[in-house]
């Protein structure tokens, strides 16, 4: 008797843990749809779809060279580069009103990217001069 109502549980178990997953995979099929519908509410709203990666979309050339703050307002990496005089370090691009507010690793990362488009190029160590 024992071992008929042992299988029976384990009967059970197994039926709740398909119906558990089930239900789970019904979830996940909901909030897909919320998240298209609401992409769909913003368009109609008169909002424009989110773009996949950050810096592609619409937007044009500058898009690609302004990043947000982490107060969200945009940083104008153009406008921090004609600050900048001659020769400079990374303190010096530091000390830049809205470029101050991001972490010096962000920074290098901005130094690496005018590198490579030939604006800057390396002098020394931690200093770098204007092409």
């Amino acid at each position: 008797m024992a071992l008929d109502l042992k299988v029976s549980v384990k009967r059970q178990i197994d039926k709740l843990q398909k119906e558990l997953a089930a239900a789970t995979a019904r979830v996940a099929t909901l909030r897909d749809e919320i998240k298209r519908h609401e992409v769909i509410y913003d368009m109609l709203d008169g909002g424009r779809p989110k773009a996949g990666r950050r810096g592609q979309g619409a937007g044009g050339p500058k898009a690609a060279t302004q990043r947000r703050g982490p107060r969200g307002a945009m940083i104008d990496w153009n406008a921090v580069f004609d600050t900048l005089p001659g020769e400079f370090t990374l303190d010096t691009i530091g000390a830049n009103k809205t470029a101050g507010e991001k972490p010096r690793a962000y920074l290098r990362q901005v130094v690496v990217r005018w590198s490579k488009e030939g604006r800057i190029k390396r002098t020394g160590r931690g200093m770098y001069q204007k092409t």
